[in-house]
């Protein structure tokens, strides 16, 4: 076989990464019966086999077979335990990622803090124009494209092109008093009127 005919094998140990720990010694190097078992198999066995010890009086009527039943029912629901799997997971496991999806906040957390996102509301906004009477911009004069030239008759001659000289802008005149002042054109030219009143 060539290096290019090569087989290739891939490997995965996500499964075993995500292997539960497990109890399967005795602290004397012993093996548990039925063992390896998972945290959660230890903590049912244990949870179970107090509350039987703790409720005893209700339910102890068969003599010699109470301390069989004291050890077979712990057992024995720790071995369902074993089997029953929630999205792969132990059932301790898949209740406990409940209970932490459920009591986690909609808005999610910030620094171990529910975040709290503010609602939206309006904002009103007001918008102040001031001029001053010097500094008024100079009204917009028709660009000189747009001039068109006089009509002549024919067989008269046009006067001779004298070069313009640069203009100079016109000194802006104070604002006329209240009474002498021209109607407004726009909206623009009324609202700087009405500001100039106050």
């Amino acid at each position: 076989m060539s290096a290019s005919e090569e087989e290739l094998i891939g490997h995965s140990y996500t499964r075993a990464r995500k292997h539960p720990l497990v109890i399967g010694k005795l602290p004397g190097a012993g093996r548990l019966p039925g063992g390896p078992y998972t945290i959660t198999q230890v903590m049912t066995m244990v949870c179970s086999f107090g509350l039987l010890v703790l409720t005893r009086d209700l339910w102890a009527r068969f003599g010699a077979m109470n301390f069989v039943l004291m050890v077979l029912v712990p057992w024995g629901l720790a071995w369902v335990l074993r089997y029953a799997r929630l999205d792969g997971r132990d059932p301790a496991r898949a209740l406990r990622s409940l209970f932490i999806y459920s009591s986690t906040p909609a808005q999610g957390r910030l620094a171990g803090k529910p975040q709290r996102v503010a609602r939206p509301r309006l904002a009103s906004v007001t918008c102040t124009v001031r001029v001053r009477p010097g500094e008024r911009p100079a009204p917009a004069t028709a660009p000189a494209s747009a001039v068109q030239p006089a009509l002549t008759p024919v067989g008269k001659a046009l006067p001779a092109a004298v070069p313009e000289s640069p203009r100079k802008p016109r000194p802006v005149a104070a604002p006329p008093s209240a009474a002498g002042r021209p109607e407004p054109k726009t909206g623009l030219q009324a609202l700087l009127a009405s500001l100039d009143e106050h």
